[in-house]
C-alpha cells in the first residue's frame, strides 16, 4: 500500500447591459474573449492561453461577470473613500503614537471595555472629569479616532432586502432584484420638494489590506510574519541538499502542494498567505435568523499565534433572516480587494525592517461546511450525482422513486437505474496512472457546463459534471492561488463532530428514517434504547471529574440533552475520545470493532504533528471502516442506500487530503464557529441584530488592528 499522495485584455467594470442584454451577444464587453483557467502546451512545448467558451445562459454568464470582474480588479475600482485609499497605499511610516495621555487613556477604555454597553463608556468618564478634571474623549470622539488610527474603515454595499444578492458585480447598476424582483431604493420627498433615493438594506465588507498593514506595523508583529518565510527557507536549503523527505506533518508548509509550489518557483518570500472561511449562523435558537460571516485566517503567522483573537480577521457580514441565494455576490468584495492587491502589490511598513516592502496575498484555500462550499466551488452539493465536495470522479447511486443520490460503493442487490448501476468500487484499488487530473477534469467539466445552449442542456450537463457553474475563486490570479477545485479542501469539523455522530447515533438508536419495507426489528445494530440508553448517557456524563479543562467543554448526558443543544466540542469528546470504552460491550463487538477502527483513524487525523507512518495507517483503516460499514450496515438494500452519506464518503479522502495539504486541524471550521460564537455573545441591541453583529465585527477589526500596532 503505497504513501497517501496528492493525485487577455481587461475589460473593466461591467455595465447594466451587459448582463441584462442576453440576447444580444454585441452589448457583452469582450464578446469573443472569456476567463482563462489552466495553461496548456502545444507540441512545441510553449505555453498558449486557451479561452473558457462563452456561456449564453444568463446565469453562467453572470457567473463569468463576476470572475472577469475579480480578475482585473484594480484599487480604483474598490468602493473605497479616497482618504483610504491613499492610506493603503501609503500606509505610515513610524510607529503609532500613543504618546498623548488622555488619547492612551481614552483607547485602554475604549478596548477594555469591548463587551459592555456603549453608553457605559460615557459613564465612566464622567467621575474622572467631575473628581479629577480628566476629560477624556467622549464615545463618539474615541469611536472615530479607533477608526482613524486602525486605517480599517468599513465599506457599506447594497443588497437585496430580501438578502437575494448583493448590488455588486454585475449587478451593480439594477434597481431591481432579479430573484424577487424587490426595488433596491426607497424615495423619500424633503421639505425642500427634492426626492432622496436610499439603499433600503446594505451589508458589511471590511477590506483585508489595512489589516494586514496593521500587523507589519509593530516589531513583534512584522517579525511573527515572517514565519512562513522562516519555514520555506529551511525548505529550499533541504531540498537542495538532498531533497525533502517528509517524515511528520505540522504545518501546510509540509503539505505537497505547498511543497511542489515551492519547487516551482510558484511560491515567493514576498506572498502573505490567506484562508477565507464562511460560514452561516443563527443569531437566535428558536427563530429564524439566519447570518453569514466570512473571515480571513492569515497562514503567514505561527500555529500558535494564528488563531488568536486578534489575528482573525472579518471578512464580510451578510444579514439575515434569509439565507443568501448568490453568496457569491456578497463575497465579490472582498475577493475584488484581494485580487486588486495582487495586480497591484499591497504596500506595507515593515517595522522590524524599517522600510517599506511590497507584499502580495496568496489565497491558498476556501473553506465552508456542505452547504457553504457548495457556493464557493461551484458544485451541486451532497445530494447530487457527484456530490463529493473534493470532486472525486466516483458517481453516486440514486435511491429508487427519490432524487438523492448516495456515494455508496457496493452495487446494491437487484438494482437497474440507468446512470447508477455501475459496479462495485474497490476503496483499495491503484489509482489509474493515466488517468486525468482532478485540474483537468474540473476544467473538461466546466467546458462542457458553459457550452449548455439551452435549460435542458444545462440541467443533463450539470447531472453528468457535477457543476453548477463557475467558481469565483478562478477569477484570481492563477500565480497566487493555489489550482480550483483543489483549493477547497474538507471540512473535518462538520464531518467528524457533526455529521458522523448524529449519523452512527441515529443507527445506535434505531430512531434513523427507514422505507416501509425494512424493519427494524432486523436492525441487530440499534442497542443504545430504553434502559440501555439512559444508563449510557449516565457513564457519559460521570465522566465529568476526570477529565481535564483542556478538553474544554465535558460531554453532557447524550439520553437528556442530545436534542438539545448538543455541542459539537461535545460529540467530538464523547465518541472519539471515550467512545470505544464506554461503547465496549454495549454495541455487539462487530460493529465496535468497525467503530474503533474510525476512532483510530480520525484521532491519527488530529494530531498536532502526524507521522507520514500513522498518516498510511489512518489510510487503512479509515477505508476498512468505510468498506465494512456498507457491508455491516447498508448490506446492499436499495432501501438502505441513505445509510451511505457523504460524511462516509468523505473518509476515503481525508488521509490523502491531509498528505496534500497538511494537517486538517489547522484548516478546520473551528475558527470560524468560535468568532461567531464570540460575536453574537457581544450583541447588545437584539431589536436590531444584524446591523449590531456588523458593528461588532468592525469593532474588532478595529480593536485588533490597534493591539497589533501597539505591540
Amino acid at each position: 500500500m503505497p504513501v497517501p499522495g496528492n493525485d487577455a485584455p481587461s475589460t473593466g467594470p461591467h455595465t447594466q447591459n451587459e448582463v441584462e442584454g442576453v440576447e444580444n451577444d454585441d452589448q457583452r464587453t469582450g464578446a469573443g474573449e472569456r476567463t482563462v483557467f489552466l495553461d496548456e502546451i502545444d507540441e512545441d512545448g510553449v505555453t498558449s492561453r486557451q479561452p473558457m467558451p462563452e456561456a449564453t445562459l444568463e446565469d453562467l454568464r453572470i457567473g463569468q461577470m463576476f470572475i472577469d470582474g475579480v480578475r482585473y480588479a484594480t484599487l480604483d475600482e474598490n468602493d473605497l473613500k479616497p482618504e483610504v485609499l491613499a492610506r493603503i497605499r501609503n500606509p505610515p511610516k513610524e510607529p503609532l503614537d500613543l504618546s498623548c495621555p488622555i488619547l492612551r487613556t481614552s483607547l485602554d477604555l475604549y478596548i477594555n471595555m469591548d463587551n459592555c454597553a456603549n453608553d457605559l463608556y460615557d459613564k465612566l468618564c464622567k467621575p474622572l472629569e467631575e473628581n479629577f478634571a480628566i476629560k477624556l474623549l467622549s464615545y463618539e470622539q474615541v469611536k472615530a479616532r479607533a477608526e482613524e488610527l486602525s486605517g480599517i474603515y468599513p465599506m457599506y454595499l447594497d443588497m437585496c432586502i430580501n438578502t437575494c444578492i448583493a448590488y455588486t458585480g454585475p449587478y451593480r447598476h439594477r434597481d431591481h432584484c432579479p430573484k424577487c424582483t424587490e426595488p433596491r431604493f426607497q424615495f423619500e420627498t424633503t421639505r425642500g420638494g427634492t426626492v432622496k433615493r436610499t439603499a433600503r438594506r446594505r451589508f458589511l465588507t471590511i477590506p483585508i489590506g489595512p489589516q494586514l498593514q496593521a500587523i507589519f506595523r509593530s516589531v513583534e508583529g512584522a517579525n511573527a510574519m515572517k514565519y512562513r518565510q522562516r519555514c520555506t527557507e529551511k525548505l529550499r536549503a533541504d531540498l537542495a541538499a538532498n531533497g525533502y523527505n517528509v517524515e511528520a506533518l505540522r504545518d501546510f508548509i509540509d503539505g505537497q502542494e505547498y511543497i511542489d509550489a515551492v519547487l516551482s518557483g510558484k511560491i515567493t518570500k514576498d506572498h502573505i498567505f490567506l484562508v477565507l472561511s464562511i460560514d452561516g449562523a443563527q443569531l437566535y435558537a428558536h427563530k429564524h435568523s439566519d447570518c453569514w460571516i466570512y473571515i480571513w485566517i492569515v497562514l503567514d503567522l505561527a500555529p500558535d499565534v494564528r488563531y488568536k483573537k486578534k489575528h482573525v480577521f472579518v471578512g464580510g457580514v451578510i444579514p439575515g433572516p434569509n439565507a443568501p441565494q448568490d453568496v457569491t455576490s456578497f463575497v465579490y468584495p472582498g475577493l475584488h480587494h484581494v485580487s486588486s492587491l495582487m495586480n497591484e502589490g499591497l504596500q506595507v511598513w515593515d517595522a522590524e525592517e524599517e522600510k517599506e516592502v511590497t507584499k502580495t496575498p496568496f489565497v491558498a484555500h476556501g473553506e465552508a461546511d456542505g452547504p457553504g462550499m457548495s457556493h464557493l466551488n461551484g458544485a451541486v452539493g451532497h445530494k447530487g450525482a457527484r456530490g463529493c465536495r473534493l470532486y472525486c470522479d466516483q458517481k453516486g447511486r440514486l435511491k429508487p422513486n427519490a432524487t438523492h443520490y448516495y456515494p455508496a460503493c457496493l452495487k446494491p442487490l437487484h438494482y437497474d437505474i440507468p446512470g447508477s448501476s455501475h459496479d462495485d468500487i474497490d476503496l483499495f484499488a491503484d489509482p489509474d496512472p493515466n488517468a486525468p487530473s482532478l485540474e483537468e477534469r474540473y476544467e473538461d467539466a466546466l467546458r462542457k457546463l458553459l457550452s449548455s445552449r439551452t435549460q435542458a442542456e444545462y440541467r443533463k450537463t450539470r447531472l453528468e459534471t457535477g457543476l453548477v457553474g463557475p467558481s469565483i475563486f478562478s477569477g484570481l490570479p492563477e500565480e497566487h492561488r493555489f489550482s480550483v477545485p483543489g483549493c477547497f479542501p474538507a471540512d473535518i469539523m462538520h464531518l467528524v463532530s457533526i455529521n458522523l455522530p448524529e449519523l452512527l447515533l441515529k443507527l445506535w438508536r434505531g430512531t434513523l428514517t427507514c422505507d416501509k419495507d425494512d424493519d427494524k426489528a432486523t436492525w441487530d445494530w440499534a442497542i443504545l434504547t430504553g434502559e440501555i440508553w439512559k444508563n449510557h448517557g449516565k457513564s457519559v456524563a460521570a465522566t465529568k471529574p476526570y477529565l481535564p479543562s483542556s478538553f474544554d467543554r465535558a460531554p453532557r448526558d447524550p439520553a437528556e440533552k442530545i436534542s438539545s443543544g448538543y455541542k459539537a466540542i461535545e460529540f467530538l469528546t464523547y465518541l472519539f475520545s471515550m467512545g470505544p470504552a464506554l461503547l465496549e460491550g454495549v454495541l455487539p463487538e462487530k460493529y465496535w470493532q468497525n467503530f474503533c477502527k474510525l476512532v483510530r483513524g480520525i484521532r491519527i487525523l488530529h494530531q498536532r504533528v502526524i507521522q507520514t507512518k500513522d498518516l498510511l495507517e489512518a489510510h487503512i483503516l479509515l477505508n476498512e471502516f468505510c468498506e465494512e460499514f456498507e457491508e455491516l450496515y447498508y448490506q446492499r438494500y436499495a432501501t438502505r442506500l441513505h445509510f451511505v452519506r457523504y460524511s462516509i464518503h468523505a473518509l476515503i479522502h481525508m488521509a490523502r487530503e491531509t498528505r496534500r495539504i497538511g494537517p486538517y486541524v489547522i484548516l478546520s471550521q473551528w475558527t470560524m464557529e468560535r468568532l461567531i460564537g464570540q460575536l453574537v455573545r457581544e450583541m447588545r441591541q437584539p431589536s436590531n441584530p444584524y446591523q449590531n453583529l456588523a458593528q461588532r465585527a468592525l469593532r474588532r477589526a478595529q480593536v485588533s488592528a490597534l493591539k497589533s500596532m501597539s505591540t
